[in-house]
């Protein structure tokens, strides 16, 4: 779908059907505005967390797709425990290494 910035009545309206589904109440709200906004996702939809191998000092915490919000609690003890050198919840910190950014890398540093 690309970077397409236009917002979509038909997809507004299909979404406002399925909320008011789910919450029969939200049938007497009154829409005044919708937004829309990318969710950033990666090749193998799981998220980046951890640090660049590439770029000393910066840490990756992105491409959650829709799950941001879901996510942010492990995002966020996984980012900690990187800053801190610390295992995360008593475990390895390279346990979690299908998140690692350097999966995306090959050995000449060459995106795959």
């Amino acid at each position: 779908v690309g970077f397409d910035t236009t917002m979509n009545p038909a997809v507004v309206a299909v979404l406002a059907a399925q909320a008011c589904r789910l919450f029969p109440f939200l049938r007497d709200v009154h829409l005044i505005r919708a937004y829309r906004g990318f969710r950033p996702y990666c090749p193998d939809h799981l998220p980046v967390v951890g640090p660049d191998p590439r770029v000393p000092g910066v840490l990756h915490a992105c491409g959650h797709e829709g799950a941001g919000i879901g996510l942010a609690p492990g995002t966020g003890a996984l980012v900690t425990a990187h800053l801190l050198g610390r295992p995360w919840r008593g475990a390895d910190p390279a346990a979690h290494t299908g998140l690692l950014p350097d999966r995306f890398l090959t050995t000449g540093g060459v995106p795959t």
